[in-house]
Parts: structure tokens; sequence; C-alpha cells
């Protein structure tokens, strides 16, 4: 695919280390994003997306607040400089976050491009190659779910899904933690408009019918 590896980045980036399912997330208490949801609209690209009611946008000071508290200089320096170049890149960056759900949703529009199965299958394997090297610094792991791709004439879909885990992590009293996570990646083009959602959360769940929804 043409513009390939510039997703990689920001793609790898948004898999940060400072979101965890620690957060008093209930899943007894989830509200389906099909029954209750909000319009945001991304006031420089006119698109509209369709969130779960109660995220809000994070502001680029609330993410380099949550960079502070990343421990790790080598992890807060890989998300740092990640998070510099990615705001180098064309096109517009869009970040929103639930307490309630504990789960960050992020969009990146992107110089306008089609695409098709085979192009599909290149950027599945460039992510696995990034993904491996966010491994390499934060000890989390991407393992593939699904991988699935639409595409006609007005319109092109590719979307992943991963489970992400963490070995031999510890707390503070030395005990063994289970840490679990997933994420969806999504790369669609249409009415002339590219643009890619991540979204991370402590559960996994389909969020197709929020994506159907969007306005362009």
């Amino acid at each position: 695919m043409k513009n390939t590896t510039f997703l990689i980045c920001f793609v790898t980036l948004i898999s940060c280390d400072v979101f965890t399912s620690k957060k008093g997330f209930d899943e007894n208490n989830l509200i389906k994003p099909e029954d209750v949801g909000v319009y945001h609209k991304l006031k420089e690209d006119n698109i509209k997306i369709y969130l779960p009611q109660g995220f809000k946008a994070l502001t680029e000071d609330k993410i380099r607040e949550f960079f502070k508290q990343i421990e790790n200089k080598e992890t807060r320096y890989f998300f740092e400089k990640s998070y510099e170049s990615q705001r180098l890149m064309k096109g517009n960056i869009y970040s929103f976050y639930s307490n309630e759900y504990a789960s960050e949703i992020s969009i990146q529009t992107l110089p306008y491009m089609t695409f098709n199965k085979s192009n599909a299958i290149e950027l599945l394997y460039y992510l696995r190659k990034s993904f491996l090297e966010y491994q390499k610094v934060t000890g989390i792991y991407h393992n593939k779910i699904k991988a699935t791709y639409f595409g006609e004439k007005t319109l092109q879909f590719f979307k992943a899904r991963y489970r992400l885990t963490r070995f031999n992590s510890y707390n503070d009293e030395q005990e063994k933690e289970n840490y679990e996570m997933f994420k969806i990646v999504y790369l669609i083009t249409s009415k002339r408009k590219t643009f890619m959602i991540t979204i991370i959360t402590p559960f996994e769940e389909n969020f197709d019918p929020f994506i159907r929804k969007i306005k362009l």
C-alpha cells in the first residue's frame, strides 16, 4: 500500500501503557454502545462519530500528563518521541477517553487513499512488525484475534482485533499481575475521506454498531 508505512507510527502509539483495566470498571454496568450514544463532531474534518455516552475529548496537555505518569524512563521516552512524530504527520488526531468504560478511542484522519484486500494484508503484516517493536519496550504482547476486509467502489473497510497481554508483570508487593486489554483497529475510506480508528478497552466488545453510524 502506498501509505502503509505512514500508518504504523500512530497505530503503535495508541497502545499506551498508561491506560489499564485498573480504573474501577464493572462490566456488569456496561451499557451497549448501540443503546446510548452521543455524536462528537471532528471539527477540522467535518466528520461526526458516534460514541457510547460518557466519552470525553482528551486535550494534548492531558495526553502529555499521562506520559509523565509512566515511571519507566525508556518507556516514557518511547511514547513521548512517538507522539511528537505523530504530531508532524498529515492529518488530525482526536482522542477520547471514558473513566466509566476505562476505554480509549482515537481517530486520525489520513490523506485520501483507496485500498484493496491485498493492501489490507500488507497493512496487517506491518502492524505485526510494529507491535513486535512495541512489545520490546513495554512487554505487552498483541495477539491477533481476527482481521477482516470489505471493499467496493464507494467504501473500503479494514478491521483487526487484538488481545493485549503482558507477561512477567508484578505489582509493588511482588505479586504476579494479570494484564489483559483488547484493541480494535479500523481503517476506513469513504466519500473521499480516509481515517483510522483505534479502540482500547478492558473487555472484548463489538463496536461495529457505532462505527456504522459515523456521518461523513
